[in-house]
């Protein structure tokens, strides 16, 4: 419809752009440019050339076309309106995907509440977009217990290095590996002295590492003396340093 109306506007423009009188034989038409002027001289009558008119004096044909050409704007700035707000919608939701994309990038392993702290975005708006980038396989997610975990969707981190980020995550459990690290053969009860930590405490840290066989434990008499497996110590030194 909006097209249909474009062309009748058009057709009337054509029209009111060249009027004719019925009497005297004169043409309304745009002024030339004053360098054209000055070389015809006094061929081309001029006077009230100046005068200004009311939107009323124009031409029938030119006011019709000049409302409807308002019309036709605003019918299509109105159908318009759907498609570009949808357009920013769509750009707003790349700019936050490409944020979090570059944010788990920075910080393997990192939660839906530390990204939404850190880009001041709402944690049910990342935990859509991180659901959306795991389905386009931009990222991997990786529960652990009650955390999800993000990490980039590539071959740069191996099974054991996701692990072990997530329990560095933890300050406690990184004190705990750092101890076992300069003290192996460490049992629990002076791991708990040297943290200041419960023994019940430590105890349940030292049961989340052994289950992902970050540690080994060697038995002797009643006690339990902790090592840092060595499949995974290489890694392990090399996500401390970072």
């Amino acid at each position: 419809m909006w097209k249909k109306i474009l062309l009748f506007i058009l057709v009337l423009n054509a029209v009111a752009d060249t009027v004719s009188a019925d009497t005297g034989g004169y043409i309304v038409g745009p002024c030339p440019p004053e360098e054209e002027l000055e070389k015809l001289g006094d061929a081309i009558d001029m006077s009230g050339a100046d005068k200004t008119l009311t939107f009323w004096e124009f031409p029938l044909s030119f006011k019709i076309a000049y409302i409807i050409g308002y019309l036709a704007i605003f019918v299509s700035v109105f159908k318009m309106a759907p498609v570009i707000l949808g357009q920013m919608r769509n750009l707003n939701k790349r700019n936050k995907r490409k944020k979090i994309i570059d944010y788990v990038l920075k910080k393997p392993g990192c939660t839906p509440s530390e990204i939404s702290k850190e880009l001041k975005i709402t944690r049910g708006c990342v935990r859509y977009h991180l659901k959306t980038l795991k389905i386009e396989e931009k990222l991997t997610l990786i529960k652990e217990r009650k955390f999800t975990r993000a990490f980039q969707n590539s071959n740069a981190f191996t099974n054991n290095e996701k692990t072990i980020i997530a329990h560095l995550k933890g300050g406690t459990r990184k004190q705990i590996l750092l101890n076992i690290l300069e003290n192996p053969g460490i049992t629990n009860q002076e791991i708990s002295e040297k943290l200041s930590l419960d023994k019940s405490t430590t105890h349940w840290h030292i049961k989340k590492l052994r289950e992902d066989d970050i540690i080994i434990s060697e038995a002797e008499w009643k006690f339990s003396k902790y090592i840092i497996n060595p499949a995974v110590e290489t890694d392990l030194l090399k996500w401390l340093k970072t």
